[in-house]
């Protein structure tokens, strides 16, 4: 183990005990109850009717038109194309010379509707080459979008058709959560991901494997990253999954089981058996991560073979895929309490609040670790921003979930913490990740008791200058050869100089000295987890991208409420 962890992670020189039993569910020393909100929505159609919201509506002083057409027409791409096959996120490639196709895709965004097929004489499936697989850190998001977007429509009394449109793709999207967990066929398990098995989705691309040999030992013997396994219900032949869901994946869905607790755990118009489901599907997951494995700890991420994923240590004393005794890891203190509250949210389950407030909280102090070290994780042109991307979306999650007033306020200070540290260079406040302002202008409410108005006005700002749809990976290519050993390159509009670090950022990616502008900035399937100083990245055009990292964040500024 490298010194510089010990270090980062404040480990203790004396181990400390490994984590408790779980509370028994009958003598939990102190039940603190999480309500959800109370659905009272002004009837479609009445509106709009102002609500406050942090990014205002459009009744609401300082509404921004413009960008809201612009979400429209990603939601509409997203919808009608992107979430076809499955009701949740996955890119959608289309072949090069599919000029057609891609004159179809851009009429279709020049109107205004939701059905592809009306709008443009053709189908999905006669447009898109191939839908790549669902993926967990993206899908999730994606849902709770969808989430927060027909709860803020229903609350604004938006046109009924509009919410109508909105409340089905998210009976659509929620379909496509519970899909993760049917697939497995395991209590408390969660698949990484998956993809249908028609000739145009990811799963006709796969072999599978079984999750047992004959003598009944796991496979394969080795535990990897992901494998691909068959429908283990029988329910969903037509289907893939695969396996091993990692922290990243899981706090992705865990941030859409956090949104629908807050959009309809009591809305009435959603449909009662789905949402029974999703309950169901939070409880067993929490619960699983709150048993105490035979590792001697709690909080890590199980499979259907019986194993630990390989990325399945939330523990706050542990590194990577170690436990190290006595570590302070702030990052998967943050992740935990995030999961935690959000799947405790959905599940209305008293047990898990018990087990959040009594082991986590008082016992652990997790939100003391996070205050102390998650800061750890900026290691300056070396950072991981998938690091980054789950610490903060950890911090939204406590935010947004964790009943207790005195855990959330050391978790925010966390995260205003690893938002700027005076003096230190290559700081998110300076990146333009607009996840990161909208978490830290929260976390200022919770710290300073008022939102933070200028970490909210770089959320509009990025939100303003983020791509319009439809989004194609092109990459721009700022540098040549030449301008690279210079230290300084022309960008491809001609105009801007972009200066570059003279040492590489991480797995020596060619880094720019200040973040790359929203308009140069080369292309993501999740902006929030890529670096802002990488100067070329991307692929060749064929990938629509689906934008949910923009949707995710308009729509909780949009819903959340001062």
């Amino acid at each position: 183990m490298r010194a510089w962890w010990w270090t980062l992670l404040g480990v203790a020189c004396a181990a400390s005990p490994v984590a408790p039993d779980a509370p028994a569910d009958t003598d939990a020393a102190r039940v603190v109850t999480c309500p959800l909100p109370e659905v009272a929505p002004p009837a479609c159609g009445s509106g709009p009717v102002a609500r406050g919201g942090w990014l205002p509506g459009p009744a609401d002083p300082g509404y921004d038109d413009d960008l809201a057409q612009a979400a429209r027409r990603h939601d509409r791409v997203f919808t009608a194309l992107i979430a076809h096959p499955t009701g949740v996120n996955a890119e959608a490639q289309v072949a090069l010379d599919a000029a057609d196709a891609r004159a179809a895709i851009d009429a279709f965004v020049a109107g205004d509707g939701w059905d592809f097929a009306a709008a443009t004489g053709r189908s999905p499936q006669d447009t898109v080459t191939l839908w790549t697989k669902v993926a967990g850190a993206y899908a999730g998001v994606g849902i709770a979008a969808d989430a927060l977007r027909y709860a803020t429509l229903r609350d604004e009394g938006a046109p009924c058709a509009e919410v109508e449109q909105a409340r089905a793709q998210l009976v659509r999207a929620t379909e496509g959560l519970l899909r993760a967990v049917r697939l497995p066929a395991t209590p408390g398990v969660i698949a990484r991901g998956y993809a249908g098995t028609s000739g145009r989705e990811y799963g006709s691309l796969v072999d599978v494997v079984p999750l047992f040999d004959d003598a009944g030992a796991p496979l394969p013997a080795e535990k990897t990253n992901g494998t691909w396994r068959a429908d283990v219900s029988g329910a969903d032949p037509g289907a893939v999954w695969e396996d091993s869901c990692s922290r990243d994946m899981l706090i992705g869905w865990a941030a859409a089981f956090g949104a629908l607790a807050h959009a309809v755990g009591r809305d009435p118009t959603f449909p009662a058996p789905v949402w029974a489901e999703v309950q169901a599907a939070a409880s067993a997951i929490a619960r699983s991560l709150r048993d105490v494995q035979d590792s001697g700890y709690d909080l890590e991420i199980r499979d259907a073979d019986g194993r630990m994923t390989f990325h399945g240590i939330l523990h706050e004393e542990s590194v990577d895929r170690l436990y190290l005794p006595g570590a302070r890891n702030g990052q998967n203190a943050v992740m935990a309490l995030g999961i935690a509250a959000a799947l405790a949210r959905a599940a209305a389950d008293p047990a898990l609040d018990a087990w959040i407030a009594d082991t986590l909280v008082a016992d652990r102090n997790l939100p003391g670790i996070v205050a102390e070290t998650v800061e750890g994780i900026d290691l300056g042109r070396a950072s991981n921003y998938s690091n980054h991307n789950m610490a903060f979306l950890g911090g939204h999650l406590v935010d947004r979930h964790l009943c207790l007033d005195t855990a959330r306020a050391p978790v925010a200070q966390g995260m205003r913490t690893l938002y700027a540290r005076p003096g230190r260079d290559r700081q998110p406040i300076e990146q333009g990740q607009a996840l990161y302002d909208l978490v830290a202008a929260f976390a200022a409410r919770d710290t300073d008791g008022a939102v933070d108005p200028a970490a909210l006005d770089r959320v509009v700002s990025t939100l303003v200058a983020y791509p319009q749809a439809p989004v194609w990976d092109t990459a721009p290519d700022h540098c040549d050869d030449d301008e690279i050993a210079a230290g300084a390159c022309l960008a491809a509009d001609g105009v801007t100089r972009i200066a570059l670090e003279p040492r590489g950022g991480r797995n020596d990616a060619l880094i720019a000295v200040a973040p790359m502008p929203w308009a140069l900035r080369p292309p993501s399937n999740y902006h929030w987890r890529s670096n802002p100083y990488q100067v070329d990245r991307g692929g060749d055009g064929r990938t629509l991208l689906s934008a949910v990292d923009f949707r995710f964040v308009y729509w909780d500024a949009r819903h959340a409420t001062r």
